[in-house]
């Protein structure tokens, strides 16, 4: 085999490899750092710690996996399907969100910074305490998307919908909030 071919890993690979990181007495985490995983099943995976930083995982399925403390700085998760999953404490700066589905997923203490999330779906969605300093979330659906002490510092909601959404305690500067939807039936913001 040419060293300049691809090799590509279907589903049943992934998941052995999957397996292989977590047995034994050490957890090691899976390390797919520049992978290209278009259109990968990773539903319900744990995958905690993970280095999928610069990875191409677009259109991928991660509903329900567990993604706790991994770093996915600069990865490409557009049209992927995170619904449900776990990522608190997840590194996705720069990441790109767009056209993604993160509805009820716990993106709670995450590092989002400068991430592009337009047109995203995070209904019920968990931002406690995360940055997302810098982030683009041009016409996304934040209906009651909980925001308590997120950082918005920075970046641009344009468009979104954020009916019901919790803007308590949250930090907003130079914040670009033109056309939102629904902002007069967000709980705690105060412009």
């Amino acid at each position: 085999m040419n060293e300049n071919e691809n090799r590509f890993l279907t589903d049943k690979d992934l998941w052995l490899l999957i397996a292989q990181s977590s047995v034994g007495d050490s957890y090691r985490p899976l390390n797919l750092r520049g992978a290209t995983l278009v259109g990968a099943n990773f539903a319900g995976a744990d995958l905690s710690g993970a280095n999928f930083s610069k990875a191409d995982l677009r259109g991928a399925n991660l509903q329900g996996a567990n993604l706790s403390g991994a770093f996915l700085a600069n990865a490409d998760l557009s049209n992927a399907n995170l619904t449900g999953a776990t990522l608190d404490g997840a590194v996705l700066a720069g990441a790109n969100l767009s056209h993604a589905r993160v509805d009820e997923a716990d993106l709670s203490d995450t590092n989002m910074a400068e991430a592009d999330m337009t047109k995203i779906s995070a209904v019920n969605c968990d931002f406690t305490r995360s940055d997302l300093s810098q982030c683009i979330i041009r016409y996304g659906e934040l209906l009651r998307a909980n925001l308590f002490k997120a950082n918005l510092s920075g970046a641009d909601l344009t468009g979104a919908d954020v009916l019901e959404a919790n803007f308590t305690r949250t930090y907003f500067n130079d914040t670009v909030m033109e056309g939102i939807l629904n902002l007069e039936r967000a709980v705690g913001y105060k412009g």
